[in-house]
């Protein structure tokens, strides 16, 4: 594809129909995205939503091969569930970096902008359904830097307690970053990493930070030996 996207992964090839999810409170917007795809001859748009929420259940019934989800990704938990169903592409107003990382980091494989040309956004489609990740050119740069940025730490036991959220904040302070840091690199609010904290101190049953990590760390150990 040229023009505004590119994709990280190479093209694969097409499946014989893919089926869609549209969620957005804009109600013209859903018909205009649904009137753009309807007009390819390999897309079927299964159902539309207002929102994430909605779109989550529709997803769990249609089971689409693409979602797409409209001016904001909403709660990021939602989002990652929307992504367990099919392949979640961010239809941004306009481009914004930081609204980009989120929605990558919460689960989505694509982002693009509403007013993408129908044909453009066709293909975007198919190629989301084919496997491929939709990155803006301008955003590359800053995802590897953020790959460069993460933890080297260990797998994250199934049997836990901790969220998902938890254990990134947690091997986070194994790896030393302070709250501040926490929260630039998670796009969070230094409260909410507090109360992050908090909650994975209580889940397990330590009382400091270091003695979280150790404690994530048995859990680790534990779970490993019972594989083997």
């Amino acid at each position: 594809m040229t023009g505004v996207y590119a994709c990280l992964v190479a093209p694969v090839t097409a499946t014989a129909r893919v089926r869609v999810v549209i969620a957005d409170a804009d109600p013209f917007a859903r018909r205009t995205v649904r009137d753009a795809l309807q007009e390819a001859d390999g897309i079927v748009v299964a159902a539309d939503a207002q929102d994430a929420r909605e779109a989550l259940e529709l997803a769990v019934y249609f089971r689409p091969d693409v979602i797409l989800l409209g001016n904001t990704i909403g709660d990021a938990e939602l989002v990652r569930d929307l992504s367990r169903t099919g392949r979640v592409v961010l239809l941004a107003t306009y481009y914004d970096e930081d609204d980009a990382l989120h929605a990558f980091r919460a689960g989505a494989m694509g982002y693009v902008e509403k007013q993408t040309d129908p044909g453009e956004l066709q293909d975007v489609v198919i190629r989301l359904a084919r496997g491929e990740a939709i990155v803006p050119p301008a955003l590359a740069a800053r995802v590897l830097e953020c790959l460069r940025e993460v933890p080297d730490t260990g797998w994250r036991p199934v049997r836990s307690r901790l969220t998902s959220r938890e254990w990134e904040i947690v091997d986070l302070m194994g790896a030393g970053a302070s709250t501040q840091t926490i929260a630039d690199r998670l796009f969070l609010a230094p409260s909410t990493v507090y109360s992050h904290v908090k909650s994975v101190l209580r889940k397990l049953g330590v009382h400091s930070r270091p003695d979280a990590v150790s404690a994530a760390e048995r859990l680790r150990h534990e779970e490993a030996s019972t594989l083997n």
